[in-house]
């Protein structure tokens, strides 16, 4: 099974709106991971065969209207067995 550490804003409409129930009414596992230099926590996310970890700051960028994170391609992973998923342009 892969791990991917994913922007919120880069996953599809249907995965978005899943992940952002999910988190609302606390029902996805939380974790902190290494994202872009610096220890972040983050949600955790089944989808088909695939883990995804999501920055909650993504998340709450997303759903605010803030464009902080928004237009941001850096993906970066943890060290240890996570893959980034590259986004395709």
């Amino acid at each position: 099974m892969n791990r991917v550490i994913k922007n919120y804003s880069k996953l599809n409409s249907s995965l978005q709106d899943e992940v952002y129930m999910g988190y609302s009414e606390g029902e996805l596992e939380r974790t902190a991971f290494p994202y872009k230099g610096k220890i972040t926590d983050g949600v955790i996310c089944q989808y088909e065969d695939v883990i995804y970890l999501i920055p909650i700051s993504t998340i709450i960028a997303r759903r605010s209207g803030s464009s902080d994170d928004i237009d941001d391609d850096d993906d970066e992973s943890s060290p240890i067995d996570v893959e980034v998923e590259e986004d395709s342009e």
